[in-house]
């Protein structure tokens, strides 16, 4: 995502990723100004009362929100609302703005801080590594990130001896300079020899996924991207951050520990600065964000969970907010 400070409370946003748009249903509500383009019909045609054929042009509105959806299926955002700014024969009608990855809107809204917030972590994610990536096949390897302008070769290896272990070692700890173990890592190749590495190194790693390709080197990396395991595993790894805090306050629940759910009393808890973490969905952002503003006030951590997945669904039937305590 990227994003440019207008005025009167109106930022401009275009979307990079999948991800941008999940941040942007988070964030626009019910009432708020969005601008962006769209076809409507030309009403302004000389020939449409001879012409069968419908003239559509592309116009700049800014409508008032009265709904957003998230269509993951389709890649995109659909922000319906009453047109309120635009060509004067349009103002007053229903539209939808369709927004999609490359697309650019602006909102214009009151601001929270935790609204903000999130807009910086999008912007952040769009900047930061995604993935990184470990080719290798027999007696080579190559290391690469995959950032946001596209794949990074950061460091190409060859064994020099006899010994497997000693260019094992040292692939190793190429790896674990670049790689801090918190982003996804892809280990590919072709054969067992990856799996020999994996006997050698397991116990220094984790969060990896184990990929079969035809090359241990950058045209193995090409390969895997263009095959589409790329976007299911990035996907699975933001989750799997989120369902290892559900399973938490689960743990909590179930021992009778540190934990809250419902309004009032995680409300109540953030009052005492006794909230360590707030977790809610996103179905509940719009719904609770004087929580979140408190928790914020309080010191506590904030995780918008997504109900796309079990462990937001289970959120969701607690009351769409929970928190992971310091003390009771």
């Amino acid at each position: 995502m990227k994003i440019e400070e207008k005025e009167r409370d109106e930022i401009s946003i275009k979307v990079d990723n999948l991800d941008d748009l999940w941040y942007l249903n988070t964030i626009i509500g019910e009432g708020d100004l969005v601008f962006g383009y769209v076809f409507r019909k030309d009403n302004s045609s000389s020939d449409m009362k001879r012409s069968k054929k419908v003239e559509r042009k592309k116009i700049r509105v800014g409508i008032n929100v009265k709904k957003v959806d998230f269509q993951e299926f389709a890649d995109r955002l659909r922000i319906s609302g009453l047109i309120v700014a635009g060509p004067e024969d349009y103002i007053g009608t229903h539209q939808t703005i369709n927004v999609g990855i490359g697309d650019e809107i602006s909102v214009v809204k009151e601001w929270t801080k935790k609204d903000r917030e999130l807009l910086e972590e999008a912007v952040k994610n769009s900047e930061k590594p995604k993935v990184y990536f470990l080719a290798i096949e027999h007696g080579s390897a190559t290391i690469a990130i995959m950032k946001n302008y596209g794949i990074q070769e950061f460091a190409s290896l060859r064994k020099r001896g006899d010994e497997d272990e000693e260019f094992f070692g040292e692939v190793l700890s190429t790896l674990l300079d670049a790689w801090s173990g918190k982003e996804p890592l892809i280990i590919l190749g072709p054969g067992f020899y990856k799996e020999n590495f994996l006997d050698f190194a397991r116990d220094k790693l984790k969060n990896y996924v184990v990929i079969q390709a035809s090359h241990g080197d950058m045209r193995g990396i090409y390969e895997v991207l263009k095959s589409g395991a790329l976007e299911k595993i990035l996907k699975e790894h933001r989750l799997a951050k989120e369902e290892r805090l559900i399973e938490e306050l689960l743990g909590e629940i179930k021992k009778e520990g540190l934990y809250a759910y419902g309004y009032v009393e995680v409300k109540n808890y953030l009052n005492m600065g006794a909230v360590r973490d707030l977790l809610v969905s996103d179905r509940s952002y719009k719904k609770f964000k004087d929580l979140m503003e408190l928790a914020t006030q309080t010191g506590a951590n904030v995780h918008i969970i997504s109900t796309s997945h079990e462990a937001g669904k289970i959120l969701d039937n607690l009351g769409g907010v929970a928190a992971l305590l310091r003390f009771r």
